[in-house]
């Protein structure tokens, strides 16, 4: 940011690169960070990773379809 505003007498903003309390960008987009993780991570173990998630979510339904035949 050099774009500082000076009026003759002042020179405001010229000390806010220098500032180490300066807020930085940080990206929050969730399909951003899996795209990110797929890229920078072992694709093996990524892909183990998602076979487990997905038998997880598989034997969670079959177990609430148990409950709920039961009931």
């Amino acid at each position: 940011m050099n774009n500082f505003l000076n009026n003759g007498k002042v020179l405001i903003g010229s000390r806010y690169d220098e500032n180490p309390l300066k807020p930085k960008y940080v990206e929050q987009d969730p399909d951003m960070l899996e795209i990110q993780k797929w890229l920078i991570g072992d694709p093996v173990k990524l892909r183990f990773e998602y076979w487990c998630n997905v038998a997880y979510i598989v034997a969670l339904c079959f177990v609430l379809l148990v409950i709920i035949l039961k009931a």
